[in-house]
């Protein structure tokens, strides 16, 4: 079946770290000429996204028994793609979000409030299988292609020819964080929290413009979750030693007891974000 036809790691603060359980990497066949950059499991999906000497992307799937090999994929339309897709996950501007032959994803109403996605991977033989997941899920798997793109787009031609995954190294805090608790909320007596997304660049970093706040429980935690995030120091991400940009979502719990500041801490991969 055609598709065409068919159709942030995140940091958790508390004003302490909370960090969530890793995720079991799933058993797909081995492939020659190609370099494992990150492998991912949803429930029943399996899935992992290659990298080979040519300086393009493979994504190998597997549902139950069902295992299946994309087309090779350039890394900038498959970076542009994602991007797009990642930038609409709450409005969804589409009904079909479709990548070549090889990957489609259909937002849909999983319940008056919450966006549900049918994710669709196809075969180069023409098979394709469809499995159903949440935000958290489509997110970890947008983030599975991102970090295929960059290693094509970064890795040098004999780096992309050693054996072995790719080694990947997440952000970290590269110092203490000290949060200023908002005035008119701490009068108040008020507690909250805000969700911050944006890029660390490779100097550790936020970019500025790409600093937003997805949702706040008053905008005193979105305007102090804000100026905290343009404030702070990451050590950046890598990939077999090269930095990388990498986006975050940073939710922020705002409580009068809380003791700060808050220690340094890792990262973890987005996906559980």
């Amino acid at each position: 079946m055609s598709l065409s036809r068919k159709t942030v790691t995140r940091v958790v603060i508390t004003l302490l770290v909370a960090v969530p359980a890793t995720v079991s990497p799933p058993d797909l066949d081995a492939q020659t000429n190609c370099r494992e950059v990150r492998s991912i499991k949803l429930g029943r999906f399996r899935a992992r996204i290659d990298v080979s000497s040519a300086h393009t992307v493979r994504l190998f799937s597997q549902l139950d028994t069902s295992k299946l090999t994309s087309d090779e994929m350039g890394p900038d339309s498959l970076r542009a793609w994602q991007e797009t897709l990642f930038s609409q996950l709450d409005n969804p501007t589409r009904t079909r979000y479709v990548l070549g032959n090889a990957i489609l994803v259909e937002p849909y109403a999983a319940d008056p409030k919450t966006i549900g996605y049918a994710l669709t991977v196809a075969d180069t033989g023409g098979a394709a299988r469809t499995v159903l997941t949440d935000k958290n899920g489509i997110e970890e798997f947008l983030d599975l292609l991102a970090k295929g793109a960059v290693a094509a787009k970064t890795l040098t031609d004999t780096e992309l020819r050693r054996q072995g995954p790719i080694i990947e190294k997440p952000i970290a805090l590269a110092k203490p964080v000290n949060f200023v608790y908002p005035r008119t909320a701490k009068l108040a007596g008020l507690s909250g929290s805000a969700l911050v997304q944006f890029v660390v660049d490779t100097l550790g970093r936020a970019r500025h413009e790409s600093i937003t706040c997805l949702q706040a429980t008053y905008k005193d935690f979105a305007d102090a979750a804000t100026a905290v995030v343009k404030t702070m120091e990451f050590v950046p991400a890598t990939l077999e030693g090269h930095k990388i940009e990498q986006l975050v979502q940073y939710p922020i719990d705002f409580k009068l007891n809380a003791v700060l500041p808050v220690r340094p801490f890792e990262v973890p991969r987005r996906g559980r974000r």
